[in-house]
């Protein structure tokens, strides 16, 4: 049975990881950050969200790249660096095992209609504003690095 102290502790690390999935997010570090060993912070973690934080963390990844190339114009090169990712190979291949299409024909197959809405979104690894084709809210700013993340639109219940 896990804590209520525990359970606030992992939400805030979820909460981390909603807020800057675009960074070079360690499972050591959130774990550290909220006070936890890494091994016990792994299980709790996995028992309260059903998946492990590395987990976790690529699909919130994956689900805001799909987002992206259903709604964008947006290079998949630029979308992959938008999300943290840092090898195109290594994104298209992960996304093609998760979606069942690469990122092209993904894009192609699921083209949003509303497509076009010119929102300025920070890169990770580019501070000047780069135009996305993306009609949402502005971006989620991380305190400690100053990075954008693109904004994550997910719901993740704790299991009960």
């Amino acid at each position: 049975m896990t804590s209520d102290a525990t359970i606030d502790k992992l939400r805030r690390a979820r909460e981390i990881i909603d807020r800057r999935y675009c960074e070079a997010l360690d499972v050591p570090m959130l774990a550290g950050t909220v006070g936890l060993s890494r091994a016990h912070f792994i299980r709790e973690f996995h028992h309260a969200f059903g998946q492990s934080p590395h987990q976790y963390i690529v699909r919130l990844r994956m689900e805001r790249a799909a987002a992206l190339l259903r709604t964008t114009d947006v290079a998949v090169a630029e979308i992959c660096r938008a999300i943290g990712w840092q090898s195109v190979g290594s994104f298209t291949t992960r996304f093609t095992r998760t979606h069942g299409l690469s990122p092209t024909a993904y894009r192609s197959a699921n083209a949003d209609p509303r497509r076009g809405a010119h929102t300025a979104v920070r890169t990770p690894d580019h501070g000047r504003p780069r135009r996305l084709s993306v009609a949402t809210r502005p971006a989620a700013t991380s305190a400690e690095s100053g990075r954008h993340c693109p904004p994550a639109r997910h719901v993740l219940h704790t299991r009960t």
